[in-house]
């Protein structure tokens, strides 16, 4: 059974203002913000999984090789400081940016979206 997709993006919505709301009154490591980010992002990943159960995975081929590639540069860089203490994690580089609320609110906003979009992107492209 498909949604309308202004269903699904109404839905996307609701549960992206209260991640937002739960980072910006929480802050992003308290344990309510995870409990509720966590709540929406495993129902979305469920809700992902019953629609798309039963179809095969399409090949990835050499448009992948471009996200192979930043997942190792982002995996190697977290390697690396792990046996360096003096460079600093992604996290590190992060935190002074996302010290303000506001900025918090918005890269969570962008973070789902990019989620989202992951999750509901065209399969294929269309055929000329």
């Amino acid at each position: 059974m498909r949604s309308s997709p202004f269903a699904r993006r109404l839905t996307f919505a609701a549960m992206a203002l209260s991640c937002v709301a739960a980072v910006m009154v929480w802050g992003e490591l308290s344990v309510e913000a995870l409990v509720v980010i966590g709540t929406a992002g495993t129902a979305v990943v469920v809700v992902a999984l019953v629609r798309q159960s039963g179809r095969t995975a399409p090949p990835v081929g050499r448009r992948g090789l471009p996200w192979l590639a930043l997942v190792t540069a982002a995996v190697s860089w977290e390697l690396v400081t792990l046996a360096d203490d003096q460079l600093p994690t992604a996290s590190d580089l992060a935190d002074p940016f996302l010290a303000e609320p506001l900025l918090r609110g918005a890269a969570t906003v962008c973070w789902l979206a990019v989620g989202a979009w992951l999750l509901d992107r065209p399969r294929r492209r269309p055929q000329r």
